[in-house]
């Protein structure tokens, strides 16, 4: 993973700690999120000015939502936030 993406040599792999690993896959996570965040907000736009749909579409339908280092779905999130509202008022 590390010569792909990263561009990183075989010497850099001798220098690199694991934190810095990890930092780094959350950057490129994270970036390849925002490139698709762009694609979807261009189909997004073509859909909506179609015309063609009952109810419009959002981006956030397309591409996900990114939640603490990970991308979720509508359906994800609503559960992750459910279960975050549970663990703050005590697990009842």
């Amino acid at each position: 993973m590390l010569l792909g993406p990263f561009k990183k040599s075989h010497d850099d792999l001798w220098n690199i700690t694991i934190g810095e690993y990890e930092d780094l896959y959350y950057a490129w996570s994270y970036n390849s999120y925002l490139e698709n965040r762009k694609m979807a907000l261009l189909a997004a736009w073509l859909l909506n000015g179609s015309g063609n749909l009952k109810f419009p579409v959002n981006v956030e339908d397309l591409a996900g939502r990114w939640v603490d280092g990970q991308v979720m779905s509508e359906k994800q999130y609503r559960e992750y936030i459910k279960q975050k509202i549970k663990k703050r008022k005590g697990g009842k």
